[in-house]
């Protein structure tokens, strides 16, 4: 099967999707009061679900040891669960940042996983996909073609929004004063082809940049810009590098997922090919890195001696602790729960472990 498929897939399970980590302060002084600095790591681990499944998770996973792995902590704090498709969460100032797709909100929680403020977005809005936060705000993508900032004070209201000129908003990133937000567009329709770029310092739009038709993953890196899209006549997915200074791009095929560390790209190739059916999927996947600025593969960066398993598995999650630089990778089936495998800086495996749901998707590291 081609990865036409894959692509109505993930859509289905709402699209294959690094992450964004800030520390700095809240501004409200309740926030202050409970910022109390642990000694114990956590990872928050959130469960896409399936779209329309209503069975998004979110667990907490000690890395050091200390504590049990704790499933469902969202639906055990508040008494409810998470909804359908749990998209994105971040970390800043103490408290986490969630945005539900399918159900349709952003949520404020504290670090034992309970809602602290929830705002929910109207059908003109359009429904919430991916965050990114800075100096005291948070942004959210909206399929309706804006982007939403709201006042990490409070998440009552949306503080104001700025229209990028395009619809199906997908991945955000920031990087410096710029905000670089992936333009789907609707696949019912016709597709985008444009990374928007969005001035942080009068929250204004500034520019399109060209790329590649169907972009949902966008990180930046000083001058280059990757994004990773669909090409929608052969249905391979890519990677493409785009320098905005030269405005020349590389373009690499089979990517599924990317992550910047310490000058270095990560990304992850994998081929699936299917029978004429559709049953019996046969899945090749390797983990490169290479130096920012490289156009030629430098090395792969696991030892997969202990996970071999991992050379034919569907990543669905790939995240990079910002501390020591261990490396989180999430499979799925898009049917049972999803794996997490935990390498070192190094490469060196660690250990593996069953999520409390399908389609782990992000990973919050707080300390």
């Amino acid at each position: 099967m081609t990865n036409k498929f894959l692509k109505f897939l993930s859509l289905s399970a709402l699209l294959v999707s690094t992450s964004v980590w800030f520390s700095s302060c809240d501004k409200d002084d309740d926030d202050n009061k409970q910022k109390t600095v642990s000694s114990t790591k956590k990872v928050f681990i959130l469960n896409e679900g399936s779209y329309m499944g209503n069975n998004s998770t979110l667990d907490v996973y000690y890395p050091n040891g200390e504590n049990a792995y704790q499933s469902k902590v969202y639906a055990n704090t508040n008494l409810e669960v998470i909804g359908d498709t749990g998209q994105d969460i971040v970390y800043y100032g103490g408290r986490i940042y969630l945005s539900v797709f399918g159900s349709n909100y952003l949520a404020k929680l504290d670090l034992t996983g309970k809602v602290l403020e929830k705002y929910s977005f109207s059908e003109s809005e359009g429904q919430p996909r991916y965050l990114a936060v800075k100096d005291g705000f948070v942004y959210v993508s909206l399929y309706s073609g804006q982007i939403a900032k709201f006042d990490t004070t409070s998440i009552a209201t949306i503080t104001t929004t700025v229209d990028i000129q395009g619809s199906h908003l997908e991945k955000i990133y920031i990087n410096g004063d710029k905000l670089y937000a992936a333009i789907a567009g609707d696949y019912n329709v016709a597709y985008d082809n444009r990374i928007a770029v969005v001035d942080l310092t009068n929250f204004s739009f500034n520019q399109h940049i060209t790329i590649g038709e169907d972009p949902t993953y966008v990180l930046a890196n000083g001058n280059n810009i990757y994004a990773i899209h669909y090409n929608t006549t052969t249905w391979i997915q890519e990677l493409i590098d785009f320098n905005i200074s030269s405005k020349t791009s590389n373009v690499y095929e089979n990517i599924a997922k990317i992550n910047i560390s310490d000058n270095i790209l990560y990304y992850i190739k994998s081929e699936t090919e299917y029978s004429s059916d559709y049953s019996s999927p046969t899945t090749n996947t390797s983990f490169y890195k290479s130096n920012i600025g490289d156009t030629v593969e430098q090395s792969e960066f696991l030892d997969l001696s202990n996970s071999s398993e991992l050379s034919s598995s569907i990543i669905y999650m790939f995240e990079i602790d910002p501390d020591n630089g261990d490396f989180y990778i999430g499979t799925t089936d898009y049917n049972t729960n999803g794996t997490i495998y935990r390498f070192d800086k190094n490469g060196k495996f660690i250990e593996k472990f069953e999520t409390s749901g399908i389609n782990p998707n992000k990973a919050i590291f707080v300390y």
